[in-house]
């Protein structure tokens, strides 16, 4: 009960912010102009900002857990190439195509990670959870350029291969993150005038995109999109973190390092992959219905999977 009322806890917050988007829009108090806007201004300055103060903070150069690091990236290209022969033979529009793949392997971490890990092992869990930020958001993002690149209703069928390393290259959330990464590993500070606005600025990313999700939500078109929501959030909080989580406790890993992996695969889409889908040529609508659905079920599964691990002995 304990984790299903800290998952609930994390949960609410993020459905209040999309409400208020979308009540904000239903009595106008918003337009679709200006929510357009703040679409963009998101994607290219508020997440890149947050990423890199996120990478900055967290990142340590300390990658000694190979073993957890080659789980980690092993399961990831295993979900995305699965994923990505299932979404091509039964959906034909290549914008939804790439909003459900990147709906299905991407998750919420960066909001997930710290609070989920902790919360079921403490501080233990810190180092595997500062290291496996510094390799999954950048390795998410830059994954995320290619997939959605390469399924654009923007651009055409033919893979133009110069034009997709300058997409990732000049990709706000990579540069963010590289710049994260520089910073990090070589320990640059800065003074408190500077830290404290880009503090600030970084904590006002999430609760924007979450108003403007809900915002550009419509009931209308989830009719439409029922089965390709269903299947994403069944995929993403049920078979991902089952069969993950699974070979996990087969390989070994017990305590701290299984609690970083239940953050890992068992949490939310992230709400960054509306933003991103939304801003490159994908179905906005579709990936923003997949974060609101596995958002909510979320609660429930984490609950259960956690309730399961400690009952067997596993956290």
């Amino acid at each position: 009960m304990e984790e299903f009322l800290f998952s609930v806890d994390v949960v609410a917050p993020l459905f209040v912010l999309m409400a208020i988007g979308y009540f904000a829009r239903k009595i106008n108090f918003v337009s679709g102009s200006f929510l357009s806007q703040m679409n963009r201004f998101v994607f290219q300055f508020l997440l890149p900002m947050m990423l890199f103060e996120d990478i900055r903070i967290t990142y340590r150069g300390d990658f000694s857990n190979g073993k957890l690091i080659l789980l980690v990236l092993a399961g990831l290209a295993a979900i995305i190439l699965l994923t990505s022969l299932a979404v091509h033979l039964f959906i034909r529009r290549r914008g939804q195509q790439g909003s459900m793949i990147q709906g299905i392997y991407r998750s919420n971490f960066l909001i997930y990670g710290y609070p989920l890990a902790t919360a079921m092992c403490g501080d233990s869990a810190i180092t595997a959870i500062a290291m496996m930020m510094a390799i999954v958001i950048p390795v998410y993002n830059v994954l995320a350029v290619v997939i959605l690149t390469l399924h654009s209703e923007k651009s055409g069928k033919r893979i133009d291969i110069k034009k997709l390393l300058k997409d990732i290259i000049s990709n706000p959330l990579i540069i963010g993150c590289c710049l994260g990464l520089i910073f990090g590993s070589l320990h640059i500070g800065f003074p408190h005038f500077i830290e404290l606005p880009i503090e600030q600025i970084s904590r006002i990313a999430t609760p924007l995109a979450l108003f403007v999700m809900g915002g550009e939500f419509q009931f209308s078109s989830l009719r439409n999109n029922i089965w390709k929501v269903v299947a994403a959030t069944v995929s993403r909080l049920i078979f991902i973190p089952v069969i993950m989580l699974f070979i996990a406790v087969e390989m070994g890993f017990r305590g701290a390092e299984l609690s970083v992996l239940v953050s890992l695969f068992a949490t939310p889409t992230a709400v960054v992959s509306y933003i991103m889908a939304d801003n490159m040529g994908n179905d906005g609508e579709l990936s923003a219905q997949i974060v609101i659905m596995t958002t909510g079920l979320a609660s429930f599964t984490i609950f259960l999977i956690v309730f399961f691990l400690r009952t067997w002995g596993y956290l």
